[in-house]
């Protein structure tokens, strides 16, 4: 007669524990088993707590449960895989089929897929293929999820993200090794001289801790919520899957933005595509002023073709299919002033999936430009936004008898009135900011007048606060929405654009800051500006504060004053410089 064997069951039973206890957080910060991102580790748990409880059926002496054992643990490795190449290739993605759709053109996925369901198939229907084949198995699914995870790490500027990817790489890589060996140990008949009673169930106990530590990751970004695309990724100008063009004066501030955003694309995970000539004024001024053009050409990253035809993909070769390749593709193209007199066709993309939202620069000197043509051009091709840097580089700056490189690194309040056009000169304050090659973010309510008026100006990130929603949230357009008076969130959020943009430089504008930072009273408001401005004390940030000179207490906008060295002031007279650190009057 056959008995239960207890012990083991009562191993699987503790195992139960903690990686339940992580799918609870999860569900608690509203993950959905559909989503992606946190999704992704609610689908992990779910599968691994599954293995776990088919093993309990097995050690309760069901034979079939076995089966079941072995597909959960089969689509951990799938999942695992999934997960590493959303938050490597498509971080951006909101949606689960929205990932998918961007990484089924991946041929290293593909393959890594194949593999881990081959090897589902065969310990089912071919079990003395076990060993060899899992063998396979382990060592695709040690190198390729921890390899993509280790890749998102490189390309993340935030130390917490960074953490959370080396987390995620670490633990991934203890389980399959400790696991693998556990396992071995207490495999019957003997694989090993050694034999480890209960090893089948001590490696699910060492795997629950492990899949308990990869929940964890989850709350690592912004304090709770979830990951958002420009911490795994850095932010930068460019987007995907949108077109710009670019009017310029042939100049050196066309090619510092030029030299700038691709930098900022390249350390993305981008490859660039430019057609032009090698020796041309963009390719030739690029390998002049960016010192490593010459390193981007040698490793693929840029790629200069002249006879390029500008609407369809360039061939991959095999190592590019099967390679982790590069995240999106940009797309840098010199036009004509015959350019102007028809449109501008998106690219052709062959079968419509093989590659996902390239962008497209598109490269116009002023002086082929005249401003009917332009305009009837633009009207025509109205997926194509414009960015002028033929015109100054300092609207914003110039109003006040100042320079954008003396402000540069400034944080300054703008004190205004009700009735002023206040959104006019946050705009101008914006633009200046793009126009030299910044990451501008504005932090602001959704009940704002700024929010409708800069709200669908792609260039600009917007973070707005809201007391609709508890956790944070993006939006198919990059918009973030955030719970409102929740400085911890704010400032976290403020550290990771800090972080993304130390190359490039950065822009920031705080509105309606009694709705982002909670306070009773001012002294509670001003406490958390305090802190704002405390991390905000770094050369490549620039930083605009908004004070309602209708609405704040004067006890408020006095101590404001102390704590700002730049200030100024707009009302029925103007913009006018109230007062100027005597290190920017001076130079």
């Amino acid at each position: 007669m056959w008995y239960p064997a207890y012990t083991e069951v009562y191993l699987d039973a503790v195992a139960l524990i903690l990686p339940a206890i992580g799918l609870w957080r999860l569900f608690l910060r509203k993950a959905s088993i559909t989503g992606v991102r946190a999704g992704n580790l609610v689908r992990l748990n779910m599968c691994f707590l599954s293995a776990i409880v088919f093993d309990i059926f097995r050690n309760l002496g069901y034979s079939w449960a076995a089966y079941g054992e072995n597909v959960g643990a089969g689509l951990v490795f799938s999942l695992i895989g999934l997960t590493a190449a959303s938050l490597c290739f498509c971080p951006d993605s909101n949606t689960l089929r929205e990932a998918w759709s961007r990484l089924k053109s991946r041929r290293s996925l593909l393959l890594y897929e194949g593999v881990v369901f081959a090897g589902i198939g065969l310990n089912l229907f071919l079990p003395n293929s076990f060993l060899p084949f899992t063998i396979v198995l382990l060592s695709a699914g040690m190198v390729y999820p921890t390899s993509l995870f280790l890749l998102a790490r490189r390309r993340a500027k935030p130390p917490h993200i960074r953490n959370a990817m080396a987390i995620l790489a670490t633990t991934w890589a203890l389980f399959v090794t400790v696991g693998t060996f556990l396992f071995i140990l207490g495999t019957q008949p003997r694989l090993l001289p050694i034999f480890l009673p209960y090893g089948w169930e001590m490696a699910l106990v060492t795997g629950s801790v492990l899949f308990f530590l990869m929940s964890l990751t989850h709350l690592y970004p912004l304090g709770f919520g979830r990951f958002s695309s420009g911490q795994l990724v850095p932010d930068t100008i460019v987007k995907p899957g949108h077109r710009y063009l670019i009017l310029h004066d042939s100049g050196k501030r066309a090619i510092s933005f030029l030299s700038s955003t691709l930098k900022g694309l390249i350390d993305s995970g981008a490859r660039v595509i430019i057609s032009a000539s090698s020796n041309g004024w963009l390719v030739g001024n690029l390998s002049e002023h960016e010192s490593r053009f010459s390193e981007w050409k040698q490793n693929g990253r840029v790629v200069v073709s002249e006879n390029w035809v500008g609407h369809t993909f360039p061939r991959e070769g095999l190592s590019d299919r099967l390679s982790f390749g590069p995240t999106s593709t940009v797309f840098v193209n010199e036009l004509g002033q015959d350019n102007l007199e028809g449109t501008v066709s998106p690219l052709d993309n062959g079968t419509g999936e093989k590659h996902q939202e390239p962008a497209e620069l598109f490269l116009l000197e002023s002086s082929k430009a005249p401003r009917p043509q332009l305009t009837e051009f633009l009207r025509r091709n109205t997926g194509i936004e414009l960015l002028n840097l033929s015109e100054s580089t300092d609207p914003f700056s110039s109003i006040v008898d100042l320079d954008h490189q003396k402000i540069r690194g400034s944080i300054i309040l703008l004190e205004y009135d009700t009735n002023s056009d206040y959104e006019g000169v946050v705009d101008k304050f914006l633009a200046e900011g793009i126009s030299n090659a910044e990451l501008c973010v504005l932090f602001t309510t959704k009940s704002s007048k700024l929010y409708r008026a800069i709200k669908g100006k792609r260039m600009i990130k917007i973070i707005a606060a809201s007391s609709l929603i508890s956790v944070p949230d993006e939006l198919p357009d990059g918009e973030m929405q955030i719970p409102d008076k929740e400085l911890g969130l704010v400032a976290a959020v403020l550290s990771d654009f800090i972080d993304n943009s130390k190359n490039s430089g950065a822009s920031f504008v705080f509105d309606s800051m009694t709705e982002l930072i909670r306070g009773e009273r001012w002294e509670q408001v001003y406490s958390g500006i305090k802190q704002l401005i405390d991390l905000l004390s770094v050369p490549n940030a620039t930083a605009l504060f908004l004070a309602n000179l209708n609405t704040m207490e004067p006890r408020f906008l006095g101590a404001l004053h102390g704590a700002f060295a730049l200030q100024l002031r707009l009302d029925n007279q103007g913009l006018m410089a109230v007062k100027v650190p005597g290190q920017l009057s001076a130079q």
